[in-house]
């Protein structure tokens, strides 16, 4: 099928135009900028440039498409400023009203976001998809996002109105920023500890999504939550999984001091029911937080960080891999505020047992660096690892795949500091910042290179 995305440059958009790519259909990307389309999107797409704030999208755009999923949304992260909640509210509501001006006759299903806030804060209550909506700000935003999509059915048009709890994903989101909380033993209970939370993992949402585009059984609104707990059991599940310990709860007021309006939506309790999912036929991966905690954060564990990043390249894994086998090239990709050079090779090419020496500055400071091939299967996959330089831990793994015509290229980076604890906790947001920054520096440089 041709689908339609909105929301790809984000990690949700990402795994779900993934998903969609590998099950065979043709992707068209809508973006707000060409450029960062092009750095973030993780998967073969036509790209267009509009703003679906300002001005519907143009008909043209929409010829052929059979599946629309609209994913955009400025995040609700932060202290909720009138100009804030004022982009909270357009980028959902004015970018969904835009999207279906100029609907043409191919188009058969849209697949919209929407969320948990719907429900607004309801204690115990086990909410379906047919419980009344809240009265908050949230809960405003979520029901007028929904709004421009109910009455298409009058047009043959199947529509999907995706509930969606907490998203789980240790690279984005909500529990990317719990991790080093908890890490550094800051991170405990929000007030009482009473309050559901719904939660999702990311992979099961994007199996969600891929299966409402197709199965005709998907349609209204539905409830994505695999499983809601309390706060506190989320807090004790998480803080286990990475043997850690709680912090003091976060009391309450001072929540709402630091936070403003937005504090509501962590004291708010939402317990969703999946049922509807469940009657439909569909079977979470990841139903039980505390098995989902103990699988997916086991690399975070004695203080560890992980670095985890996409990047999708328009050309043949055979030109990408031979790039990233000279080692004299990772110069061109390292920031020039690093200076990194390469000062020794124990072999002429690489290859498994290559030792590679490198001279590089950390914040202007000399300093070495020796790693091990440890692994080289051409053109798929590499693993160096450090034996001598500034981490306690640095293992790095290079993996290629083929995608279409081009080449998803994957990077997984665990490492730890020196001095355990200590170390992560004076230094390790830090380190992490710079580690992203120099991913983020690649990122850009890969994509002007022309193969």
């Amino acid at each position: 099928m041709k689908i339609l995305l909105t929301g790809a440059t984000g990690n949700v958009g990402n795994y779900v135009g993934r998903k969609l790519f590998e099950l065979g259909h043709e992707l068209i990307v809508v973006s707000r900028s060409m450029k960062k389309a092009e750095l973030y999107v993780e998967f073969p797409a036509k790209h267009i440039e509009h703003d679906l704030v300002s001005s519907p999208l143009p008909a043209e755009v929409l010829n052929g498409v059979q599946v629309i999923i609209h994913l955009m949304g400025e995040t609700i992260d932060g202290r909720w400023t009138s100009d804030k909640k004022k982009l909270i509210y357009d980028t959902r509501i004015k970018s969904s009203q835009n999207l279906i001006q100029n609907l043409p006759g191919s188009v058969q299903t849209i697949i919209s976001a929407s969320a948990q806030g719907i429900y607004g804060d309801r204690g115990d209550e086990i909410l379906s998809e047919s419980s009344k909506m809240g009265a908050d700000f949230l809960a405003q935003v979520c029901a007028d996002w929904e709004k421009p999509f109910l009455n298409l059915e009058n047009k043959n048009i199947r529509t999907v109105q995706l509930r969606i709890g907490l998203v789980l994903d240790h690279q984005s989101g909500a529990l990317k920023k719990m991790i080093p909380m908890f890490q550094k033993g800051i991170g405990g209970r929000l007030s009482h500890g009473d309050q559901f939370m719904s939660w999702i993992s990311i992979e099961d949402l994007a199996h969600i999504v891929a299966e409402a585009t197709s199965n005709l059984n998907y349609s209204g609104p539905i409830n994505c939550s695999a499983d809601s707990v309390k706060n506190k059991d989320w807090t004790k599940y998480l803080a286990q999984s990475l043997n850690a310990f709680e912090s003091v709860p976060a009391p309450a007021f001072a929540l709402k001091l630091i936070l403003g309006e937005m504090s509501s939506l962590l004291l708010s309790s939402t317990r969703m029911s999946s049922e509807k999912l469940k009657k439909l036929g569909f079977v979470f991966k990841y139903d039980n937080l505390e098995k989902y905690f103990n699988e997916k954060l086991s690399n975070f564990r004695n203080n560890q960080g992980l670095i985890y990043v996409h990047q999708y390249v328009p050309y043949s894994i055979d030109k990408v891999f031979p790039f990233f086998a000279e080692a004299n090239n990772l110069e061109k990709i390292t920031p020039a505020m690093l200076n990194f050079k390469i000062a020794h090779q124990s072999t002429d090419k690489i290859q498994q047992g290559t030792y590679i020496d490198y001279n590089l500055k950390i914040h202007g400071f000399p300093a070495k660096w020796k790693t091990l091939i440890d692994e080289w299967n051409p053109p798929f996959q590499f693993v160096d690892t450090q034996v001598k330089g500034p981490y306690s831990l640095w293992h790095h793994t290079h993996q290629f795949e083929k995608m279409g015509s081009g080449t998803l290229m994957t990077d997984l980076v665990r490492y730890r500091l020196p001095f355990g604890f200590l170390g992560n906790t004076v230094a390790g947001a830090f380190v992490q910042q710079d580690v992203e920054s120099i991913f983020k520096y690649r990122r850009e440089i890969m994509a002007e290179i022309k193969f």
